[in-house]
Order: structure tokens, then C-alpha cells, then sequence
């Protein structure tokens, strides 16, 4: 049994929590307020969250980047003199301009600045380079693109496969990066000093249906698309992330090393920041060896994360600032059970909000109550349903409407369309439709497919727990790589694993692999003690049959694995390398050409 069919929600366990909750009752009602009374057709836009800030805390620190610091009233004077530049520059609402900086306090003031004015900043990926970076471009039609001289290298690769017929292309200036003299190509003033800093006047009403940004999805399974970001849904991310959940105070200094293209950064932490008063940390790239040293040098207080920054922390050997320093909360996900408890108490964390939300879903949870675990509960209208994993689908009675699952187990999230919660899609309309489950209670209704399966932990609690294209069927089981990965991150001398399903001919389902980066040199690495190992943690259908052992792996810009060229190499050892081995009575044997072509065969059993 995992730490996840373990966990559920209790009364009393609730209970401990509430005196916190009642202490931040006030902001938690705000929360309620806003969430409520927040429609698409409401006139709202995140400016008026951002100025009561500002008005609020006008001489308050804002935004620290690397020795730099702009208070409140500061940055929202850059904001402004860049909004009215772009208004110069005759962007009008609607109009896009496409962004490929690193992350630098720049990528946030133009956002900021397009979003007072009615307009759209679509956040290009950095990490995201040749075909795809081309597409990015091109989905997001923009009356400008602005590039930085420190990636005008890639963008240059691609400049004659992106369609600019209606753009202007502008280089944006590095402090530490000498601006490319490049014909044709303007210098973009990202200061915009001789702009006026008075409040922009959008050239229409902002609504809350209104798109704020286009966020791009990393690509992982094919070519990245750009999901819609809209101010009413960043205003409900304000409430439900920075007043119901984190709760960040003036006083206190968020560090986010994260890319301020995704939405954990731009929405999620910097909705955050605004709603508390409180400063923001941009870290260009996340640093394990740099981590505390910041904590100390900016008195960080708490951070954004994804679960596999706190793997690297956790892997690291302890350094003499991790502890008696003022870090005490943190806000992100991906936090996983199996190592939740001992991140907490090895690093002095008070409070973990996890939650769970993606770039274009219309639902999201966060943990009010700081439990342990979960990622919250929704105030959304969701439904956990059965889900058929053999056949890819969910499960249908005889009227053809899905089955919900009962309390404490596991299914597919689904988030209900309505009015209140819109699903604001793709700037694709083809993509948008194939996350849309129609007729799914009755006839009618229409809701978001997460493609995640979460657990019901009881009281409206949830937990996360896979995606399903990470789900793989062997021998008649359903494995979770994620369970997986968990089990082998404790065994010694291993750095990073990635666990994924391979096909072997003449077999049903997938067999598990697994792609292991290890800190000790392979030949001290015991093969058949983490064989004995596996089978001790895990059910024998769930230990892989290969390994792959590598030095590094790619990863996207929010720390995700691409998976796809690992499942497209699988076992051979022609694309793989001399480093892999396959489970062969009960034995993890280096695989030769001879022994692929056996098990290709059938000689083998598995």
C-alpha cells in the first residue's frame, strides 16, 4: 500500500488548523468576494487589484533582481511609462505583442504594462528552440516581437520561418549581454524614461473574459500550444493562491526561480505577491548551490516551487545556511508524499501550500487548511469520475453518462464549464474542443478534461496522483510512474529517475523503464542490490525491466522531463548506448545486440 492510498482527511486533524484559518478570516472572505461576484462579463482587470497595492504600499520594496530593487510606486511608474509607449506604438486592445526574454524583471513590466492598456503579452518559452519556437510565434499573431539580446541567437535561427508580415521586431537590451547590431531590427527602449508615467487609459473597457497573457505548454507530447490566461482568471488566482492559501504578508520576501513564462511564476506567485503587499525575488534559473545564499542575502521568507526543485534541495548535502534562516513557507506543486514530511523538517518549512492548477484548466485547489499531502480543495464545481485505463477513457453506464467514484478513491478530475468557471482554451479553437467532455452528467453539460488522476481524500480534499499519459498497463496492472520514481528516489547513489512504459513485441501493455542519472560512477552502482531493492518496495508488476543509465536528461523550462525520445529509443542499445540492462531471471544483464534481438524474439519471458 503507498503513502497515497494511506492519506485521508479527518475531523480532528482539520480541527488543529482552524486557529490559523480564523486569524485570516478577513482575507479568506475577500477571497470569497471576489470569486463570487467575478464573472467574464464583469469590468475587471488585474490593474485594479495591482494599483490598491500600490496605493496601499507606495514606498514598500516590490521587485529584487540580482542587486536591484524597485518599490511599489517605482515599478508601477515603469509599468506605466511602458503601457503608454505601446499605446504610442498603436497597440489598441487585443493587440499581442510576443515576449522571448529570460527571466529578468522586464518580462513582468511588459506584461504588466500590456494588461493596463487591453492588450495581450504572449510569454514564448525559452526553453523551446528550431520548429516549435517557430510555431510559438507564429500561434500568437503579434503586432510586435520583442527579443532579448540574450536569446537573439535562437530567434535568429528561426527569423525566416516565422510569419512578421504585420510585425515589428525589436531587440531588448541585456545588462550583461552586448545588443546584436542587426539590420532592420529595432532596439526596444525598456526603460521608455521619456514616456510619460501617468496611468494609461485603455482604449476600451477591460472585461474579466479579457485575455491578460498566452502561456505556452512546454511541448513535452508535440508541438506547444498557447493556452489563454485571462485577467478574471488571474484575479481569482489572487484570492484563491495569495489571499486563501499563502497568505504572504508586507513583511515577507517570495523567491520564485521559476519562469515567469509559466503560470506558477506569473500567475500563481506574482498574484501572490500583490495580494500580501509583499517582494518578489526574480531569480534568473534555479540554482541548488545558490539557494541559500539568496535565502540569506534577500531575507527570502518563502518560495516558488515545483517538486523537482525540492528533490535537487533534498539530494544536496546540507549546507550551513539551510538552517536558523527566515525561510518558513512555500507555495508551488508537485511536493511528493514520499519525501513531504522529511522536506519539512530537514529545512524548518512551517508552511507548504500545495496546489494544483494548469495553464488552461478552469478549475484549481489550494490548501487553505496547510494540511499535509494534499493539494487543497476546490471551490470550483469538479467531479472525480471512473476511469477505464486499458480502453484511454472514461467510464459510461448504459445511458452513456460517466460514473463519479466513490469517496477515497481514484479517477480522472474533470472541471465543470459554467458561467462563473469558463474555460478560456487555446487560441486554437480545434484544441480547445479536444479537452471538452460533453454530456458527461447529462445531456447538455460540458467540462474540462484535466487528463490527471487525482484521489478523494474526504472533506472536498484531493491529492494528486498521475497524468495519465504517465499511467502505463502491464500484466493486466495500471503502474504510476510516479509511484515509481518515488520508491527509487530513496535508493542510494541514484541523482534523478524518470520511469516510463516500453513496448516489447508480442506483448500486451508497456513494460516498465527507467532512466537513471546517477552521482556515483555506474561501476559502483549495485545492480543487483537495487533489484532486491525493487522487489522488496514494489508489487512485481511494477518493477521495470530495463534500465538506461545517462549522465543528464532534457528537461523543459519548468522542470519537466521529455519523456518522448526515451520511449522512442526504449531498450535498443544501438539508440541508447552500451548502459542498458534488462531484467532477465531476476538479474539486470547489460543488453547486447544479440540479446535485443532475443528479446525482440520472444526468447525471454517477462
Amino acid at each position: 500500500m503507498s503513502i497515497r492510498d494511506k492519506r485521508v482527511v479527518t475531523i480532528p486533524e482539520i480541527i488543529t488548523k482552524l486557529p490559523a484559518v480564523v486569524r485570516a478570516l478577513p482575507k479568506i472572505l475577500t477571497a470569497v468576494y471576489y470569486n463570487f461576484t467575478i464573472s467574464p462579463s464583469t469590468k475587471a482587470s488585474i490593474t485594479d487589484l495591482w494599483l490598491n497595492t500600490v496605493n496601499k504600499y507606495p514606498n514598500r520594496p516590490c521587485v529584487l533582481y540580482q542587486d536591484k530593487k524597485w518599490t511599489y510606486q517605482e515599478f508601477n511608474a515603469w509599468i506605466n511609462r511602458l503601457a503608454n509607449q505601446f499605446t504610442e506604438m498603436g497597440f489598441r486592445k487585443g493587440d499581442v505583442v510576443a515576449v522571448l526574454l529570460e527571466n529578468r524583471p522586464e518580462l513582468l513590466a511588459i506584461s504588466m504594462a500590456m494588461a493596463k492598456i487591453g492588450g495581450i503579452a504572449a510569454l514564448v518559452n525559452t526553453s523551446q528552440k528550431h520548429k516549435s519556437l517557430a510555431h510559438s510565434f507564429n500561434l500568437a499573431k503579434p503586432k510586435a516581437v520583442l527579443i532579448g539580446a540574450e536569446l537573439w541567437e535562437n530567434y535568429s535561427e528561426i527569423r525566416t520561418e516565422v510569419d512578421h508580415k504585420a510585425s515589428v521586431v525589436y531587440l531588448v537590451a541585456h545588462d550583461k549581454i552586448e545588443l546584436p547590431k542587426v539590420r532592420g531590427i529595432k532596439k526596444f527602449d525598456r526603460e521608455a524614461k521619456k514616456i510619460s508615467f501617468i496611468e494609461p487609459r485603455p482604449s476600451e473597457a477591460i472585461y474579466a473574459h479579457d485575455p491578460f497573457v498566452y502561456i505556452y505548454t512546454s511541448g513535452t507530447t508535440g508541438m506547444p500550444k498557447a493556452s489563454v490566461f485571462s485577467h478574471g482568471r488571474w484575479i481569482k488566482a489572487y484570492s484563491a493562491f495569495g489571499l486563501a492559501s499563502i497568505r504572504l504578508e508586507p513583511e515577507d520576501v517570495l523567491y520564485v526561480p521559476l519562469p515567469f513564462f509559466h503560470a506558477t511564476a506569473m500567475v500563481v506567485c506574482w498574484s501572490s505577491v500583490v495580494a500580501g503587499g509583499a517582494s518578489v525575488v526574480i531569480k534568473p534559473k534555479f540554482s541548488v548551490s545558490e539557494f541559500w545564499n539568496d535565502v540569506e542575502k534577500y531575507q527570502v521568507t518563502g518560495f516558488g516551487y515545483v517538486g523537482e526543485m525540492c528533490k535537487y534541495l533534498l539530494n544536496a548535502p546540507p549546507h550551513p545556511k539551510e538552517k536558523n534562516n527566515t525561510l518558513t513557507k512555500m507555495i508551488g506543486n508537485g511536493l511528493r508524499p514520499e519525501i513531504w514530511s522529511i522536506f519539512k523538517e530537514r529545512f524548518g518549512i512551517e508552511q507548504v501550500s500545495e496546489f494544483y492548477a494548469s495553464s488552461e484548466g478552469n478549475i484549481a485547489f489550494f490548501n487553505v487548511f496547510n494540511l499535509d499531502n494534499t493539494m487543497g480543495f476546490s471551490i470550483a464545481g469538479y467531479a472525480i469520475v471512473e476511469y477505464d485505463k486499458e480502453n484511454e477513457r472514461p467510464v459510461r453506464d448504459r445511458k452513456g453518462f460517466m460514473k463519479k467514484v466513490q469517496t477515497h478513491g481514484t479517477g480522472l478530475l474533470l472541471g465543470e464549464i459554467s458561467d462563473r468557471y469558463p474555460f478560456d482554451g487555446y487560441t486554437e479553437k480545434g484544441q480547445t474542443e479536444k479537452v471538452i467532455f460533453r454530456d458527461v452528467f447529462k445531456k447538455g453539460d460540458a467540462w474540462f478534461n484535466s487528463g490527471d488522476l487525482v484521489r478523494d481524500l474526504g472533506f472536498s480534499h484531493t491529492q494528486f496522483v498521475d497524468r495519465l499519459g504517465d499511467t502505463f498497463r502491464w500484466k493486466g496492472e495500471n503502474v504510476s510512474t510516479t509511484e515509481v520514481e518515488g520508491i527509487i528516489t530513496r535508493f542510494p547513489g541514484i541523482s534523478e529517475n524518470i520511469v516510463y512504459g516500453v513496448e516489447i513485441p508480442g506483448c500486451s501493455g508497456r513494460a516498465g523503464m527507467v532512466n537513471l542519472i546517477l552521482e556515483i560512477p555506474i561501476k559502483d552502482f549495485d545492480l543487483d542490490g537495487f533489484y532486491t531493492y525493487l522487489s522488496k518496495e514494489l508489487p512485481p508488476y511494477a518493477v521495470p525491466r530495463f534500465i538506461r543509465i545517462s549522465p543528464t536528461t532534457e528537461i523543459t523550462g519548468t522542470f519537466k522531463y521529455k519523456k518522448s525520445h526515451l520511449q522512442e529509443a526504449g531498450y535498443d542499445p544501438s539508440k541508447t548506448g552500451k548502459e542498458v540492462f534488462a531484467l532477465i531471471h531476476k538479474k539486470y544483464n547489460r543488453i547486447t545486440a544479440k540479446i535485443f534481438k532475443d528479446i525482440n524474439c520472444g526468447t525471454y519471458s517477462f
